[in-house]
């Protein structure tokens, strides 16, 4: 690896590392400008209230809080629950719920990636007739109808009138009512894919290297899934990543509406409770798989172009 691109690496490392700083200071002060505390009790006086709050430490003055946070969140300890999960460690709880929204947003990649390229590779292979102008209208609905809403209309055809699909999130049975959850996310990677899928094998399809392939005396099937195929999926493959990070960063409502014990849940849930550790433990676990996600991204963008970390003054 030559200098360019360690120094390349490097900046790139250094970026995501101030942006995570900036965003958990701004995460901090946001929870502590947050009107009320985490001790919102009616039953509680205030002289209780005073107490509770010296325990855990919330009556130094912010910025010791905040060193004395920050401190603490790089070993690892991201404090314990207020009152949400009262004294219950952070950590354990935020990688609970992480397991199933991951396990949901994986689910839900594959689905609509399987479905998203065989719509584009069926839309390309006969454009400009009924199937195309499908895909496109499914595109279009995927990319227009937000997923909760998707949600909530499958809930109620589903789930409340025809009664084929659970409408809560039961333990007892996780993959069954997973079903619909799942489906509701993944119509969103389905239309991006798909779309993606389309514009490349059209492109794909029009160059000259299928062309010779053709004057060759291929067949048809091989020429689609051997060379257009192959090439089309480069540039779509690159979404997935950005995509991944999207639908768990966007399960939130989707998770309240079915009653999924994901991240969204525990999050939203935690802002309703005041929980400041859990807020922030929560937003800091979407930050960073971002961040490290186009991280990921941009530093392969530059292993395999070096003209583009050159383009960014890596001489």
């Amino acid at each position: 690896m030559d200098k360019s691109m360690l120094k390349y690496i490097g900046k790139r490392l250094l970026v995501s590392a101030v942006t995570l700083l900036v965003i958990t200071t701004v995460l901090f002060l946001m929870t502590r400008l947050m009107p009320g505390s985490p001790f919102n009790s009616e039953k509680l006086s205030m002289q209780q209230i005073e107490t509770m709050k010296a325990k855990y430490g919330l009556d130094q003055p912010v910025y010791i809080q905040y060193l004395t946070y920050l401190k603490n969140m790089l070993s690892g300890d991201f404090g314990i629950s207020y009152n949400l999960y009262k004294d219950v460690k952070v950590s354990s709880l935020v990688w609970n719920a992480a397991k199933i929204s991951f396990a949901y947003g994986l689910a839900a990649t594959i689905l609509g990636t399987i479905l998203g390229m065989l719509l584009g590779i069926v839309a390309a292979l006969n454009r400009n007739t009924v199937w195309d102008t499908i895909a496109t209208v499914i595109s279009v609905l995927g990319v227009s109808i937000p997923s909760f809403v998707f949600a909530l209309l499958m809930l109620i055809l589903f789930g409340v009138n025809l009664q084929i699909l659970p409408t809560m999130y039961k333990l007892d049975s996780p993959v069954y009512s997973s079903i619909l959850p799942v489906i509701a996310l993944s119509l969103s990677v389905i239309a991006n894919v798909a779309r993606f899928t389309r514009t490349e094998m059209i492109s794909v399809l029009g160059s000259e290297y299928i062309t010779l392939a053709q004057a060759k005396g291929l067949d048809r099937r091989t020429v689609i899934w051997r060379h257009a195929l192959r090439n089309a999926l480069i540039p779509v493959i690159t979404i997935l990543g950005p995509i991944l990070v999207n639908l768990m960063t966007g399960t939130m409502v989707v998770e309240q509406i079915c009653s999924v014990p994901g991240l969204g849940k525990l999050l939203i849930n935690s802002i309703h409770a005041n929980d400041y550790n859990i807020i922030m433990a929560c937003s800091f676990l979407y930050a960073f798989m971002y961040i490290m996600m186009m991280l990921v991204i941009d530093v392969s963008y530059g292993i395999i172009d070096p003209r583009i970390r050159l383009g960014k003054g890596d001489k």
